[in-house]
C-alpha cells in the first residue's frame, strides 16, 4: 500500500497531474510526499475520502496553492489549520463525516469559495465569518448541534441552497430572508418552534423543508405556493377533486407525497401572519377544511346557491 502511494504521488509529480486520487487509501496521517520540496504546484483536485486523517498540515496552501477541489470527507480531522484561508482558488471543500468541533475563522478567507459540506461532525456553532464567502453557492451543515445559525448569512448573497437538518434549531434568523439567490432551504429534524413571517418572500426560493420539527405549527403566508416537505409537524389533508374549482386558489404542493394539498391556511380564508403570530393550533387547518367541505355539500344540494 505504502509503495503504491509513493508511485501514485511520484507520477502525478512527474506528470504535473492536475488530479489526484487518494481516496481509500487508510492513512493516518497527510502524506508528506506531497509536501516534500516545491509540493505540487500545479494539483488542482485532491480527493482524500474515506480515510483515517485526523489533521491537515499547515503548510498545505504553500505546498498544494492552486487547489481548486479538496474532498476529505469521511475521515476523523478534528480540527481546520488557519492557513486553510491561503487557499485563494478553493471553490469546494468537504470536511463532511469528520470529528470537527470548530471552524476557524480562516475560512472566511476563501473569497473563492462555492461549495461548503460541513455535514455530520460536532460542530456547535458556525463562525460568522461565513458571511464573507460572496461566491458561496451551496451549504450543507446538517447532522451537527447547532443551536443557531449565524446572522452574517445573509451576506452570502450567491447562496442557493442551504441545507441544516438534523441540528438543534430553536429560530432562525429573519436575515436568511434577504438571500436574494436561495432557491432550496432544508431545515428538517430540528427543534423549530416559528419561521421568519418573510420566508418564502423572495420568488427564487421554490423549496422549503421542515419536516420532522415537532414543534412547529404553522408557516408563513408566503409560502403558500411553495414546494413544502413538512411532513412530521404540520397534518397535511389531501383535497378533493371537486374542491379544487370551488377554491380556484394556488395549492401548497407537499414534495413527500406528490399531491396537492393544504400545507397552509389560505389567505383569503384566514390571514396568515396572524395565524403564524398566534400559533394556531393544527385543528385550526382540519377546522378550516371540514367548513369548505361542508359549504360544497351544500351548493351541491342547492345547485341554485351556485346561481
Amino acid at each position: 500500500m505504502a509503495l503504491e502511494l509513493h508511485d501514485a504521488i511520484f507520477t502525478a509529480k512527474r506528470e504535473r497531474h492536475k488530479n489526484l486520487f487518494l481516496n481509500y487509501r487508510n492513512l493516518n496521517v497527510f502524506p508528506v510526499e506531497l509536501l516534500r520540496d516545491e509540493g505540487l504546484q500545479f494539483l488542482e483536485r485532491l480527493y482524500m475520502k474515506r480515510n483515517s486523517l485526523t489533521s491537515l498540515p499547515d503548510n498545505l496552501a504553500q505546498k498544494l496553492p492552486n487547489l481548486i477541489e479538496l474532498y476529505l470527507h469521511s475521515n476523523n480531522i478534528a480540527f481546520i489549520p488557519q492557513a486553510i484561508g491561503n487557499l485563494a482558488r478553493l471553490q469546494s471543500l468537504d470536511v463532511s463525516d469528520n470529528a470537527l468541533l470548530v471552524i476557524c475563522p480562516e475560512i472566511g478567507r476563501l473569497r473563492s469559495l462555492r461549495h461548503l459540506r460541513l455535514s455530520n461532525n460536532q460542530l456547535k456553532c458556525l463562525p460568522p465569518e461565513l458571511g464573507d464567502l460572496k461566491e458561496l453557492e451551496t451549504l450543507d451543515v446538517s447532522i451537527n448541534l447547532l443551536r443557531t445559525l449565524p446572522e452574517q448569512l445573509h451576506q452570502c448573497v450567491s447562496l442557493q441552497c442551504l441545507t441544516a437538518d438534523r441540528n438543534l434549531l430553536q429560530c432562525l434568523p429573519r436575515q436568511l430572508c434577504q438571500l436574494p439567490d436561495l432557491n432550496e432551504l432544508s431545515v428538517a429534524a430540528n427543534c423549530l418552534k416559528s419561521l421568519p413571517l418573510d420566508l418564502g418572500r423572495s420568488m427564487e426560493l421554490q423549496f422549503v423543508f421542515v419536516d420532522n420539527n415537532v414543534h412547529l405549527t404553522g408557516l408563513p403566508s408566503y409560502l403558500y405556493n411553495k414546494v413544502i416537505g413538512c411532513n412530521g409537524f404540520l397534518s397535511t389533508y389531501p383535497l378533493p377533486t371537486s374542491l379544487f374549482e370551488l377554491l380556484q386558489c394556488p395549492l401548497g404542493h407537499c414534495h413527500r407525497c406528490s399531491q396537492p394539498m393544504f400545507t397552509i391556511v389560505y389567505p383569503k380564508l384566514f390571514p396568515l401572519r396572524d395565524t403564524a403570530l398566534a400559533n394556531v393550533h393544527r385543528r385550526l387547518l382540519k377546522d378550516a377544511l371540514d367548513f369548505l367541505m361542508t359549504s360544497t355539500a351544500v351548493q351541491m344540494d342547492q345547485p341554485e346557491a351556485l346561481e
